[in-house]
């Protein structure tokens, strides 16, 4: 009863302080794009800005509770870092102020929604308690309809063809298989590997019939190498578990490749690659050369590489998380996001292809209607 109580004074919190949160204006306005459009956003906690304060999950799943937000917000919003996330940024940049979580009452959804729910991933099964991919699709239908009785038809899908639609989506499947499955044979990994692209390329043309054009994709970075991982193994030194990271490099190259092909398939199809692993990669083996004086040990939690429950008792907290890349056992530190969306926003072609996010927003999408029977996509029951 306890527990409850406490866990419902803190969404209490976290919605009255979320209608007081103040617009960023930390951005440059000559570097915003020519056009004012809006975001979705569809993801795992990389990008979950509060949905899973809403649905029933254990205390250790959600990050409602200090210090998570200590940094900026200096409350907890759900996020599950000390601060702001990369697609927090990249709304800076565009001119907009947070974009709300789907599940946050009272929302405003005309210009952007994030549906994305910590611990999801592409398949249900990964972990059934959080809003998986197929599930947030189903939601951003539903955002899709109210627009078109608000706003319209013609105004509706101009808008859902102008948006950008940002992905990150596919680790926690990579962790949720290798754990129950540590005698996969290279078969079986590979198949897992080609269904798991598969479904994620029906997500993206399932998407593209209710309108969209322009995707945002961060490919799935190097689990293997996080605080929590090596932790969990009990790996030392610079090790990193490589049997989930060959199984991601997989992923990322056979995505990628998925993607490229949709684009001489889909009229007036656009993307940008983000390159989530290899920047990661290098952060956690170079820390130094982006600003950090740690990337083995996360600022928040306990055990050999302060890796485990941050914020649940007993747990040790660094007093400057912008020195450290990792916040938690799983997730950077809000420098180490304000990096890699810098990094996206203006990067070269080796970060983000074909074009950087800046890019990306600034072409322009001709609303084009196509019949929602044209493919068939696989769906959570």
């Amino acid at each position: 009863m306890a527990a409850s109580k406490l866990t419902f004074n803190f969404l209490l919190l976290n919605f009255l302080a979320s209608l007081l949160i103040p617009e960023i204006t930390l951005c440059d306005h000559s570097r915003q794009p020519k056009r004012h459009v809006a975001m979705f956003i569809f993801g795992d906690s990389i990008f979950d800005a509060g949905n899973d304060n809403y649905i029933n999950l254990s205390v250790s799943d959600r990050a409602n509770y200090w210090p998570y937000g200590e940094t900026f917000f200096h409350f907890p919003t759900g996020r599950f870092t000390d601060g702001r996330l990369i697609v927090d940024f990249i709304a800076t940049e565009i001119g907009q102020s947070f974009v709300p979580p789907y599940l946050q009452p009272g929302i405003n959804f005309t210009n952007g929604v994030n549906f994305a729910s910590g611990g999801a991933g592409v398949f249900s099964e990964t972990d059934p308690q959080v809003i998986s991919l197929g599930m947030q699709l189903s939601n951003f239908k539903n955002v899709a309809n109210s627009m078109e009785e608000q706003l319209g038809d013609k105004e509706a899908n101009k808008r859902l063809s102008q948006a950008v639609y940002a992905t990150c989506v596919g680790g926690n499947d990579y962790s949720y298989f290798v754990d129950n499955y540590p005698k996969a044979t290279q078969l079986e990994q590979d198949e897992f590997v080609k269904n798991l692209v598969g479904n994620l390329t029906d997500f993206v043309k399932e998407l593209y019939t209710f309108g969209a054009r322009k995707f945002a994709i961060l490919n799935v970075g190097p689990r293997g190498c996080l605080p929590a991982v090596r932790q969990s193994k009990e790996l030392r030194g610079d090790e990193c578990d490589e049997a989930s990271l060959e199984m991601i490099k997989k992923h990322n190259s056979a995505a990628s490749k998925a993607i490229k092909e949709l684009e001489s398939k889909l009229s007036g199809f656009k993307y940008s690659i983000l390159d989530f692993y290899t920047i990661l990669f290098d952060m956690i083996k170079d820390p130094k050369a982006y600003g950090f004086k740690e990337s083995r040990y996360s600022c928040c939690g306990h055990g050999m590489y302060n890796a485990a429950h941050c914020g649940i008792e007993p747990y040790t907290l660094c007093k400057n998380p912008s020195e450290y890349l990792f916040f938690d056992g799983w997730h950077p530190t809000e420098h180490g996001y304000r990096i890699l969306a810098d990094l996206f926003w203006n990067g070269k072609p080796s970060i983000a292809a074909p074009f950087n996010l800046r890019q990306l927003f600034d072409l322009e999408s001709t609303p084009v209607i196509i019949s929602s029977e044209e493919y068939e996509v696989p769906r959570d029951e």
